[in-house]
């Protein structure tokens, strides 16, 4: 029996580690403003946070003006023939910049020459970004796009479920703050197993429950009700890595100041994008000085440096059969 399947409508047990909850949050839509309250169910063992009820009218929640949907890409263009002969070589001396979208790729043996799949990536801005940068056999898929998209020189985002893709074909999987959004953790993570190859890697970016949800609770901004319907410790990333056949050989913390000015914002009842058809969040500076904000930046370093950001990246690699 697929243990996932059965849990389906059993709200009285984690669905990652099949532990009792503890603790029921109450939490309202603060992104938008909308204020629609979700009880959320904090796991008695591996502490995973857990939306109760899957939304109906999810749609609601992801408006035209979601900020993920107005995603603009750039424009690609091919490295010159020079350069992608010695393309190893360069994407050391890439790695030695500060390049945003190499960011996550740095604590892993990476080369141009891998095959890449980014899942939910939208419109495509990152995969966009690293094809200009040198890798070419890169593409992604999202299954609520409107229709697939071509951006030339071979990268397209696919309109598809990853369970329509090719196996054993990508050395790479990127999921940057997508999990989250994901009803059917185990059934994703086998899935993108079964796409890598032999020693592949899944990298997947997530917001942590750490430091920011003990201070601000159902006002953290990462809980981000009703979207995201699981909030991930690391006890239950390594239980959900463990159970699906993948072994987590780095961790990344990279939480910014973000976690507690807008954790404020919501206690005190202001929306993150307070206008409606208003892509521009909050003016924080009518809140904060730029000393707080220094400050609140100041204070996410240190949590990521002693492992505890309110965000990180896992990179879990492909255990054989």
């Amino acid at each position: 029996m697929n243990t996932e399947n059965a849990l389906k409508g059993n709200n009285k047990l984690c669905k990652i580690c099949y532990s009792p909850f503890s603790d029921t949050y109450l939490v309202k839509e603060m992104m938008f403003g909308f204020r629609d309250e979700f009880s959320y169910n904090q796991c008695s063992s591996c502490g995973c946070l857990q939306i109760a009820e899957f939304p109906q009218n999810i749609d609601k929640y992801y408006p035209p003006y979601y900020y993920s949907f107005n995603a603009e890409t750039a424009p690609l263009k091919r490295q010159p023939f020079i350069k992608r002969i010695v393309g190893n070589f360069r994407l050391k001396k890439l790695f030695k910049k500060d390049r945003p979208a190499l960011r996550y790729l740095k604590p892993i043996d990476v080369n141009f020459s891998n095959k890449i799949l980014e899942v939910g990536c939208g419109k495509g801005r990152q995969i966009c970004d690293l094809f200009n940068l040198g890798f070419e056999n890169i593409e992604g898929v999202d299954k609520f796009i409107p229709q697939e998209i071509d951006h030339g020189f071979g990268v397209r985002i696919l309109k598809k479920d990853i369970e329509e893709l090719k196996p054993n074909n990508y050395d790479l999987i990127i999921m940057n703050h997508v999990l989250e959004h994901m009803p059917e953790q185990l059934n994703v993570l086998k899935n993108c197993r079964r796409l890598l190859k032999d020693e592949g890697c899944l990298l997947i970016a997530i917001p942590i429950i750490a430091e920011a949800f003990e201070i601000y609770k159902e006002n953290w901004v990462q809980l981000d009700a009703p979207r995201h319907f699981f909030l991930h410790t690391v006890k239950s990333m390594n239980i959900l890595a463990e159970e699906t056949g993948y072994e987590i050989r780095h961790k990344l913390f990279d939480s910014l100041s973000f976690q507690f000015w807008a954790s404020e914002l919501y206690k005190k009842d202001i929306p993150l994008f307070p206008e409606e058809n208003n892509r521009l969040a909050y003016p924080v500076e009518k809140y904060f000085s730029e000393e707080e904000i220094e400050n609140y930046q100041t204070k996410a370093a240190k949590l990521n440096a002693e492992g505890r950001g309110d965000t990180a990246v896992f990179y879990l690699f492909k255990k054989a059969n």
